[in-house]
Formats: structure tokens, sequence, C-alpha cells
């Protein structure tokens, strides 16, 4: 969103310089009207369009793939953990560091409130100002003509236009004390049609408040609808010197209060008198026309959405997500190939998100300085070591006997819960069996003398189990290396997800976690550990983390503690 204001914000500061040196000194303002107005609209939607001359590097090199379902691809090892509990594990976590951040100063959250605040003060300003103008048609005599309706008004007020109602002062009307010039002024802003140009740009300053360039644009087109209707003046009443006079006298008149009427407005009557004595040749108004149509082709390759100053930008949750992808094999969306990945752009996209939307995507901690460079070059040192990253995968689905299902629902010691929500028994009632994916029985109170066992009993359905499981953030569970001589070192990292010491976030991994990991990866040399031996080291939680090596006969599993870098 940020980008999006800063290249509108350029587009429309560029267009209106451009205007301001050089086309607003000549006589040429029909053009200049819709160049304006073009100019606001143009620069709004820039961000959004599509480079004509490019090609997105993101559909050429980067197309989507369909991942498809698999079998669980997780080695049970010495420290192995059920794939359901990692998972629920790994949501714990999730959820605390989302009360954690909700705990913390929302500086979005503050933002969004202070434009909240003005978009509020600036709509209702907006309808107030509509319903004052209504109030007047209303209220006060109207006498309809062929092009527009009088509204007469008691208030000593200078004649405005708002749509087809031209509101005069009724005693000035009635005693023919208004000039036919200005009433002929405002017929002008009438017939093409100026109010539609001011509704539109007070529109845009509602949604853009905070952009004083729509002020500024508001003012150039309000004061070209005076250039606009004072050149028809001239046309049809053929004495300019007399028309000046007139302006020239009506400076300390009152004006209309009204930001969105089209009001006979004096404040600018300088400007007013000097553009009438000008005159453009039609060579240089082809010209300038031109150079218009240059200036905004070079604004939409240059402020595009598929190359914003230039550079591809990848910012969206989806990009992030198609770029993983890239890595998973096409038969096992839980199994990566570290050397599938673009490296360079997966850490542009997620560098790009913000700290709300890093949570939601799939894990990949080796974005810091010190962990890219070492994934960096690990990826390098492929084929000799293939580096692998294995996904804690969903639970397999358990189906539920029909005769197990009846007997559950006649049995009174049972305590039931449905979706993670506590049930009675007799919602049993409202389902089939065969409308669970997932089920749990344990049993929470033994058998003893003259009483019966209990049980807890937590069912899942296939719609929330898929909400839970397949939807829910990846998690990696295992960072896995093989070599030359096919040993496979592997690092248990889910453990990083357990919760310890009454649900805080355990603190024994060591700083630079995942770069160490990476490094001994890169360094091992597995073919020279003595696997009869475990190499020790004084083991310090915070300093040191244990690694897994597998043999290719899979003979024996020497755990190594190694240190940190």
């Amino acid at each position: 969103m940020i980008i999006f204001i800063l290249k509108a914000t350029i587009s429309l500061a560029i267009c209106y310089a451009f205007y301001r040196l050089l086309l607003v000194k000549e006589s040429m303002y029909t053009f200049n009207r819709f160049y304006l107005i073009f100019a606001i609209c143009f620069s709004l939607i820039v961000p959004f369009l599509p480079t004509p001359f490019d090609i997105s590097i993101k559909d050429s090199f980067f197309p989507e793939k369909a991942l498809l379902a698999s079998e669980q691809y997780l080695e049970n090892n010495a420290e192995s953990v059920s794939s359901q509990t990692l998972l629920v594990q790994a949501q714990i976590k999730a959820e605390q560091v989302t009360l954690q951040e909700e705990r913390q100063f929302n500086w979005a959250n503050l933002f969004v409130g202070i434009y909240l605040v003005g978009f509020t003060f600036f709509l209702l300003r907006f309808i107030v100002q509509l319903k004052q103008l209504i109030s007047l048609a209303g209220k006060n005599p109207n006498i309809k003509k062929k092009e527009c309706t009088y509204v007469l008004l008691e208030q000593n007020i200078l004649p405005f236009t708002f749509l087809n109602f031209l509101f005069l002062n009724k005693e000035a009307y009635q005693n023919k004390m208004i000039e036919d010039e200005i009433i002929y002024h405002e017929l002008v802003h009438i017939r093409q049609k100026h109010t539609w140009d001011i509704l539109l740009v007070e529109l845009m300053k509602i949604i853009f408040w905070f952009n004083p360039l729509l002020f500024i644009y508001k003012n150039a087109i309000q004061l070209n609808h005076e250039f606009l209707a004072d050149e028809a003046v001239n046309r049809k009443f053929k004495n300019k010197t007399a028309y000046q006079w007139l302006l020239f006298h009506k400076v300390a008149g009152q004006e209309s209060p009204l930001s969105i009427s089209s009001a006979f407005n004096f404040s600018s009557t300088k400007s007013r008198l000097v553009m009438m004595g000008k005159s453009s040749s039609a060579l240089k108004i082809k010209a300038l026309q031109s150079f218009s149509i240059v200036l905004l082709g070079f604004l939409m390759i240059s402020l595009s959405s598929s190359k914003p100053f230039g550079v591809m930008k990848i910012s969206s949750i989806k990009d992030y997500e198609d770029l993983l992808s890239q890595g998973f094999r096409e038969d096992n969306p839980y199994h990566l190939d570290l050397e599938k990945l673009d490296l360079p752009s997966l850490r542009k996209a997620y560098l790009a998100l913000d700290e709300k939307e890093k949570y939601k995507v799939t894990e990949f901690p080796f974005f810091d300085e010190i962990t890219f460079e070492k994934l960096t070059v690990l990826q390098k040192a492929h084929p000799e070591i293939k580096t692998r990253i294995l996904y804690l995968t969903p639970p397999d689905k358990k189906s539920i006997k029909p005769e197990v299902y009846e007997q559950w629902k006649k049995t009174k010691n049972i305590t039931l819960t449905i979706n993670e929500k506590e049930s009675s028994i007799k919602s049993l009632e409202n389902y089939q069996a065969d409308d669970f994916a997932m089920f749990i029985v344990r049993e929470t109170d033994k058998k003893g003398f003259l009483r019966k066992a209990s049980y807890s009993i937590d069912l899942m359905t296939h719609e929330y189990y898929h909400g839970k499981h397949h939807k829910a953030t990846k998690k990696i569970g295992i960072i896995q290396a093989e070599y030359p001589n096919s040993d496979i070192v592997q690092v248990n990292y889910h453990i990083k997800h357990l919760i310890e010491n009454e649900g805080k976030v355990s603190k024994v991994f060591p700083d630079n976690y995942e770069a160490s990991i990476l490094h001994h990866l890169k360094t091992l040399d597995p073919a020279t550990v003595d696997i009869q031996k475990q190499i020790k080291i004084n083991y310090e939680p915070a300093k040191s983390f244990s690694i897994i090596l597998r043999t290719a006969e899979n003979k024996a599993i020497t755990i190594m503690n190694l240190p940190s870098i």
C-alpha cells in the first residue's frame, strides 16, 4: 500500500509540474480540462497497470504447480514425536506469537485509525455541503428555464452553479442588476458540466484526503473552468475590454462558501485577466499535446506494477508461496529440495511481507544475513550435498466403525469435544460416523470397584480437519543433507516448536541456530565420524545442538552435539 501511494503521488506531482510549467500558460483550456482529470485518474491506476513492453517475470519463470497429496515422509528416530502432536504444538506456538503481537503497540492499527478519522471528516463535510445545496434548491423559489433552473436566494451572494441549478440573489435578479455577462458565464459552467469535474475531485479527496496534491488539482481545475467560461463570454459578447473591466470591479464581491459548487469566483481575477490577453499557435498546442502523451507513456512504464522504478517487485503472500513451491516435489507437497529454489527472489519476497504476513506463510526461516549466506553456500554444494527440508505432514484420517459410534451414543461416562469445542453426547445424533475425519479416545479415569471407566473423545469433521491441517501454515519437521556415500545427517528442527514450562516457548536453542545447522551440514564429513562413539562437547543448550547421523547401511545412529557458530 505504501508503494502504491508513493507511486501515485509521484505521478500526480510530475503531471501537475508539467501542467504548471507549460500547459497552464497556453490558451488550450479544453485540453487542459481533460488533462487534469485524466492525470488524477491515471495516477491512481498506474500502479496496477502492466507494462506494455514487459512480460511478467513471475509468469515466465515461476509457473504455478498443482501440489499433490502424498504419503508421510518423516522417518521415526530417537527423538520422534507424532505428526499430530507436533502440529498441535506448532499451532499453540503460532497462537502465542499472535497474542504477543497483539499485546505490543500496533502501528498499523494507529495509521488505519488516523485514516478513518480523516476519511470520516471529509465524507461528512461533503455530505453536509451537498445537503445545504439541496436544501437551498428546495426551500427557495425556483424558476425553470430551458437550460437550467434558477434558484432565487435571500442572501446577498454572488451567482454560483451546481449541476443544472443557477443560484442567484433574488433582489438583484428581479431588479435586473446582474450583468448578462455574469449570467452567461455561469450558464457555461452548466452547459459544460463543470460540476461533475468538481464532484470527481471531491470524492478523490475523501478517499485520499492525506494527499495535498488533490487539493492543488482541485484549485487548478476550478481556475481552468473560469478560463473556459471567460473564453465563452468573450466569444459571445465580443467585448473583451468591457468584460475585463467588469471583472476588475467585482473583485471585492462575496463568494460562495460551498466548495463543491461552481461560483462566479473573483479570487483569481488577475490570472483570468492575463489569460484573456493570450493566444497560442496551433503548432505549439499540438507539440504540447504530443509531449503530454509521451509523458504519460513514460510514467506508465516507470511506475506500473510489473516494473516499479525499473525493478520487479514481489510483495504478496501469493508471490512468496509461488516461489517457495518451486522447491516442493510434484509427488509430495511436504518434501522440499533446496537446489530447486531461486533463493534471491525468495528472500526478496519474504522481506517484502509485513510482520503479520510472515506468520501466515510456509515456514522458511533462513533469510537473515548470516543464515542466508550459509544457505546459499549449501545450495551451491549440490549435487555433492543434497539438502532437503521435510515439513510436518497432516495426520492420517481415521474412520469410525458404525457399531462403535452407536456405542458412544449410549455411553454416559464420556466427555466429548467436536472440532475442539466441548459438546454433549447428544450432539452425536446430529452426525453420522463417516462425518468425522479424526477421532482420539483417551481413558480419563480407570475402571475401579463399582466404578466404570471414563473416557474423553475428540472428534474432527472433514471440513475442520482440512482447514486445520491442510490450510494451516506448514512447519518444518526435519532438515537433512545426503552425502556422496549415501550417509544422511538430520536435524529435528520441529523440536523448536515444542512448548515447555506451562505453555512458555522453550529458550534452549542457541543464537544463530539456523545458520549453525546449515554451516555444519556443509562442513561435516560423515565418512570421518566414528559411529561407534558419540562426539561430545560440554553440552550447553544455549551454545550447542544435536544432529542425527544415519549411515548408508542404517547400522548405527550417532548423536553429536555441535557448537553454534
